[in-house]
């Protein structure tokens, strides 16, 4: 008969010792896991910084708040920048130079500052328009009620071409009634479209200064590759040295270093004011002065 095997329960297995593990073997693995995190959370950082330097140099606000109307002054308002499937994605305002004013077929375009919307710029907008001249602003894509999530240096420098077509192509002005001025970071773009299409003149006040210098400002922007990852620049340095438009540069509010520093850099014609310095005999004399001198040695 054949022989009964044991019950499993029985059978005595042998197995050798499990091995020791080094500790440096630990110590290795542990380092090249913190690497590995280490090196994730810093390529996550590098693609936030690169999708949102935006929000460190452009501050839109949604609300309008006040309008030309608030100042007393006629206005209309206007849809542009139309899409294919017919939407307006800008929104700006016109208003209309007072009949019989000395400039009353020249226009300024206004681009304004980085911060806010329209609505802050209204006391601005009322002063150029005692001036004589009729005034177009608008806000660009992000900002007030104009379309899109957010800005970008791109997207202002398109809506500003935007600005330009529709007063040349839709309102059928000249060019050389056309002067185009822009505050803070609009002198960026107020530069760009001098060297593109030859308006009669520009007036920069208070320029922005360069976006890399801003994004510095931030601790979190020293620790990056800026070389790799700035995609804002807002340097209007070559299209002043390039162009050859008459320019006036101003100083209102702000630091002089950045605004003398474009003047020198800035080929002629070109006119640089401190309005700070001048004596002011009413509400905004030394800034309206100013402009009007400007418009009578560029409009013709």
């Amino acid at each position: 008969m054949p022989k009964r095997q044991p019950p499993a329960s029985k059978i005595d297995y042998h197995t050798e010792p499990p091995p020791d593990i080094s500790p440096r073997w630990l110590f290795t693995a542990l380092a090249l896991a913190l690497a590995a995190a280490a090196l994730c959370g810093y390529a996550a950082l590098c693609l936030l910084f690169y999708q949102g330097q935006w929000q460190l140099l452009f501050h839109p606000s949604r609300a309008i708040t006040a309008t030309p109307a608030s100042a007393g002054l006629a206005w209309e308002e206007i849809h542009f920048d139309v899409t294919d499937a017919g939407l307006p994605q800008l929104d700006g305002w016109w208003i209309p130079a007072d009949p019989g004013s000395k400039y009353v077929t020249a226009t300024v375009l206004y681009l304004h500052d980085a911060r806010g919307s329209l609505s802050g710029c209204v006391p601005t907008l009322a002063t150029l328009h005692s001036t004589g001249v009729n005034v177009f602003a608008f806000d660009y894509r992000g900002f007030g009620r104009s379309a899109g999530s957010h800005p970008t240096e791109r997207l202002a420098a398109d809506d500003s071409i935007a600005a330009w077509t529709y007063l040349t192509d839709t309102r059928h002005i000249s060019p050389r009634n056309i002067i185009v001025f822009g505050d803070g970071v609009g002198a960026t773009f107020a530069a760009r479209l001098a060297a593109q299409f030859a308006p009669a003149g520009a007036i920069l006040e208070d320029p922005n200064p360069p976006a890399r210098q801003i994004l510095l400002s931030d601790a979190r922007a020293r620790i990056l590759p800026l070389w790799l990852l700035q995609n804002e620049h807002l340097d209007p340095s070559g299209d002043l040295a390039s162009s050859r438009i008459p320019r006036l540069f101003l100083d209102r509010h702000g630091d002089s270093t950045r605004t003398r520093a474009l003047f020198e850099a800035s080929a002629y014609p070109k006119q640089y004011f401190d309005l700070r310095a001048l004596p002011d005999t009413g509400p905004d004399s030394a800034f309206t002065a100013t402009l009007t001198r400007f418009y009578d040695d560029v409009l013709h």
